[in-house]
């Protein structure tokens, strides 16, 4: 069991309630269970690039995701500006961002983007893991940049004030490419730091610096096998990669990327092999765990709790859990 000090707890609490948490990514099922979660652990706003139960994405109104939100509209609602997601916030529901890891839905048409836009799409990675047309994927041995269509991707997304999210997923050539050919903030949703994790979906040192210098946010995910080689590990293990990237970067640009994959209930080996390959994912699905203390929402407390512990003020600390996020909206999404 996590030990955390109980008065530490009660502050983390009370500091909890007046912050605005927001996760920058999360990979759950698109329903009831990630809800319930999102309003146990009080959050204000999540990222979510899931499909719903299966389904593909939202590139209709009538969607599953759409339809799911119609139906649970008196406690969720989508937001495409930070306004929305301070005014869904006062209402007490919790705010929706629709993004995708990869945009492999937009087949070689960036017009697709315009519509996807409509619909609520406003954070795209490029490559998962492997290469697509965009650029290479983070577990490849051949990583290259961005292809002539990825430059016209990139820049597609920001012409679309869509937040272009690099790295983690895809391979540091292309990311730095992807900076080359891009202007003011990009983010990494959903990684953890190399340095401390010798995993390829981690990301180096300098690839962190660069995303800082561009005024961005790094999201550090709680997947286990990203945080340390063998086993579950704990809330201190989350927070040993907040602690080091904080103090690589600052505090103004690092984030909640949790990646959680709540109500998707896979069992067995993975068959996927080229997507998820060994030494990079585990090869069983019921391996794929999170840490003791924040294996969903309601642990988001104890991971306040830790940075109090560490010393971090409330101002940091209220940058580390939401803040740096409507940010970096804000300045790409422009409101």
């Amino acid at each position: 069991m996590v030990a955390v000090d109980a008065g530490l707890q009660r502050e983390a609490h009370a500091m909890a309630a007046d912050l605005l948490l927001v996760n920058g990514l999360d990979a759950s099922d698109f329903g009831d269970v990630l809800l319930d979660s999102l309003r146990g652990g009080g959050v204000a706003a999540c990222l979510v690039s899931s499909s719903r139960s299966g389904v593909g994405l939202f590139d209709e109104l009538d969607s599953p995701h759409h339809a799911f939100l119609n139906a649970r509209a008196d406690r969720m609602a989508l937001a495409t500006s930070v306004a929305d997601v301070q005014r869904i916030h006062r209402e007490g529901r919790v705010a929706i961002i629709f993004g995708l890891q990869v945009a492999d839905m937009v087949e070689e048409d960036v017009g697709r983007l315009v519509s996807l836009h409509a619909m609520g799409l406003r954070s795209s990675g490029l490559a998962y893991n492997i290469g697509n047309y965009i650029g290479s994927g983070c577990t490849e041995l051949d990583q290259g940049p961005l292809s002539r269509f990825g430059v016209q991707f990139v820049e597609a997304l920001q012409a679309l004030r869509i937040v272009v999210d690099i790295g983690g997923h895809c391979s540091e050539a292309t990311a730095f490419d992807a900076l080359k050919h891009t202007a003011g903030p990009v983010v990494c949703s959903h990684t953890t730091a190399r340095t401390l994790r010798n995993n390829p979906r981690a990301m180096t040192d300098g690839l962190c610096r660069a995303i800082a210098d561009r005024g961005g946010v790094i999201g550090v995910a709680a997947f286990s096998y990203f945080l340390l080689p063998a086993g579950r590990g704990t809330v201190e293990d989350y927070l040993r990669h907040v602690d080091y990237l904080a103090k690589l970067v600052g505090t103004e640009h690092v984030g909640l990327g949790l990646d959680f994959i709540l109500g998707k209930n896979t069992r067995g080996p993975v068959t996927d092999t080229a997507s998820f390959p060994p030494g990079v994912y585990p090869q069983s699905w019921e391996e794929w765990i999170y840490p003791e203390g924040i294996s969903d929402f309601t642990g988001l407390t104890t991971v306040i709790a830790g940075l109090m512990k560490r010393g971090y003020s409330q101002e940091e600390i209220a940058r580390l859990m939401g803040e740096n996020w409507l940010r970096v909206w804000r300045d790409i999404w422009g409101a």
